[in-house]
Order: structure tokens, then C-alpha cells, then sequence
């Protein structure tokens, strides 16, 4: 009887709890009828995470750097400029100014690019010169007067033998030609070979030439290269031997001019100084019907002094002192 009582009165203590709490509940907002149900509302909770929905926290790379994702600053939008816009616009404003402005790689191509001029030098031309050949070139050391050049000369020379002889250079010593290439830049190298390789394999000849022109070239990378013509033979010659005819220099010489780019590389051919009406080498100037006599050496240099390059703009007032342009 005891339990019953007490039972019945702790169930009527929660039950007035009970209805004081939902009473102070419904009145303070916290209890809400939705949508023919009763809910609980806490408003503080609620406004917490709509705020995030709406606004998410900067998300973070693996590194640990934070990757900004927030919404434009306020101030920036009501100026009509977003924060994307303000961080691009002296990017645009740099590239701009920067195509504006000329490449200074073209304006110094412009200023390298410059015309040889042939002109008329004197004597001291020859003195950072080399000369390479065979009896005509030796012709040209022994009569002609070429200064202070280095000669590289020798009769019967060709361009298979270039580099395995010896030669006596200006200063006594005797040095191949290669030697002589490595130890001393020249500003001029004049090159005239191919009448005595008449007799072998024309391409094989014209490749051999081709390589000792790109050998010359790769040690004498600042000098001009002259490519000279070989000298005719008479016509008298030409016609007794299959091998040794102007037709066959002519095709040599050919094959040597297309090499010339007349920029750095040159093509002189001496012939019009010496040649007949035929384009043979006039009777007037031989005995020996393949070379000039040694009188005449004196005009084929200063044939080839005539025939001097300099280029316009590069040192003209040092190269005035030596050089009258024609």
C-alpha cells in the first residue's frame, strides 16, 4: 500500500515537471508545431551551421598551405572590381608595356647584318694572310711580292697531300699545315688547289676540297676564305691531253665556286686577267703553256689586292687607313 503511494506521487512530481517544462518550452520558442508534428528548435545551433553552409572554411593542400576559396572582400565588389581582377591587372599591365617594346635580339641581328664591299688594298693587306696552293702559288711567293703572308706552297701539292708535308714557314720553321692553322688566327686565308688532281675521281676530289675548306673553317672561324679559280692551261695544251683540258678545270672550278657564300667565303677567278678570247690561257703570258712567266706575277697580285673585302659599318676608319674603295 506504502509502494502504491509512493509510486502514484513520483509520477505526478514528473508530470508537473513535465508540464511546466513544455509549458515554458512552447512559450520561449524552443518547442514548435511543423507541419502537424511537434519539433525541437534550438536557434542558436541551427544559425551556426547554415552559416557555415554558407560559407565554408579555406580548404588546406597536402602540403599544408591554405588555397584561399572565400568570397571576394565586400569592399572590393561594391567598387565594381573583384579580387581576381585586381590580382591579373598589372600582370596585363606588365605584358603590355613588354610587347611594346622592341626585341633587343632583332635590332642586334639588324646591326650584324652588313654587305661586303670589295675594294683595293694595299700590301699590308697580306699581313694576316695565308696562302695554300701548288706551283702557282709558289709563282706568286717568289715573284709576286706577297709582303709579310704565310705561304703554304709546294709544286705537285694537291688536296690529298695538304696536311702530311712539311712546310718552311716565314719564320724558318718547317710545320704542316694543320700546325700552322691551330697556332695562328689569320684574318685572310686564300686557297687555290685542284689542276693536279685532274687525274682522280672527280666527286672524290671535289669531297677531299670540301673537307679542307670545312677544316680550314673550323680553325680560322673569324677569316675570310678566298676561293681562287685555277689558272687555265693554252689552248694548245688542252687539246693534247685528255685529262688536263680547260673543259675539266672549268668543271673543278665550278664545284669550288658553289662553295663560296659571299659572306665569310669568297670566289676569285684570276682568269680574266690572263685568258685569250677562247677562255684560254693566252700564249702571250707562257712558256710552258700551264704557267704565267715570272714577270707577270706582280699583276696577279695586285689583281688579287684589287679584289680586297671589308664590310660596311665594321671598322671602316681603320680599314680607310689601308683600303681606297672602288
Amino acid at each position: 500500500m506504502k509502494r502504491r503511494r509512493q509510486k502514484r506521487y513520483s509520477f505526478t512530481v514528473f508530470l508537473a515537471v513535465s508540464m511546466i517544462l513544455g509549458t515554458v518550452g512552447w512559450v520561449s520558442g524552443i518547442i514548435q508545431k511543423e507541419e502537424g508534428r511537434i519539433a525541437l528548435h534550438v536557434p542558436m545551433l541551427i544559425d551556426h551551421v547554415q552559416a557555415e553552409a554558407e560559407h565554408p572554411a579555406a580548404e588546406t593542400d597536402p602540403e599544408g598551405t591554405a588555397a584561399v576559396t572565400a568570397a571576394a572582400d565586400p569592399a572590393d565588389e561594391e567598387e565594381g572590381v573583384s579580387s581576381a581582377e585586381m590580382e591579373t591587372e598589372p600582370d596585363a599591365e606588365a605584358k603590355t608595356e613588354t610587347a611594346e617594346e622592341p626585341e633587343p635580339d632583332e635590332e642586334a641581328a639588324e646591326e650584324e647584318v652588313q654587305e661586303p664591299v670589295f675594294c683595293e688594298a694595299d700590301l699590308s693587306w697580306f699581313d694576316d694572310a695565308l696562302f695554300i696552293g701548288d706551283s702557282r702559288t709558289v709563282g706568286l711567293r717568289e715573284y709576286g711580292n706577297l709582303g709579310n703572308a704565310e705561304v703554304v706552297a709546294d709544286s705537285g701539292m694537291n688536296v690529298y697531300k695538304i696536311f702530311e708535308k712539311e712546310f718552311v714557314t716565314v719564320s724558318g720553321e718547317k710545320k704542316q699545315l694543320e700546325t700552322i692553322l691551330t697556332e695562328r688566327q689569320f684574318g685572310k686565308v686564300y686557297l687555290m688547289l685542284g689542276i693536279n688532281e685532274l687525274g682522280y675521281d672527280f666527286d672524290r676530289t671535289v669531297s677531299r676540297y670540301a673537307d679542307l675548306l670545312a677544316k680550314i673553317r673550323g680553325l680560322q672561324p673569324e677569316a675570310l676564305i678566298f676561293l681562287e679559280a685555277n689558272l687555265h692551261i693554252t689552248g694548245a695544251k688542252s687539246e693534247d691531253s685528255p685529262i688536263y683540258t680547260n673543259e675539266n678545270i672549268n668543271r673543278f672550278n665550278q664545284a669550288a665556286e658553289q662553295m663560296a657564300d659571299g659572306q665569310s667565303i669568297f670566289y676569285l677567278d684570276v682568269n680574266e686577267l690572263f685568258d685569250d678570247e677562247n677562255g684560254n690561257l693566252a700564249e702571250e703570258y707562257t712558256v710552258d703553256h700551264a704557267h704565267v712567266l715570272g714577270k707577270y706575277y706582280t699583276d696577279w697580285v695586285d689583281w688579287i689586292l684589287k679584289h680586297a673585302v671589308v664590310f660596311e659599318g665594321a671598322g671602316q676608319d681603320a680599314a680607310d687607313e689601308v683600303i681606297t674603295q672602288l
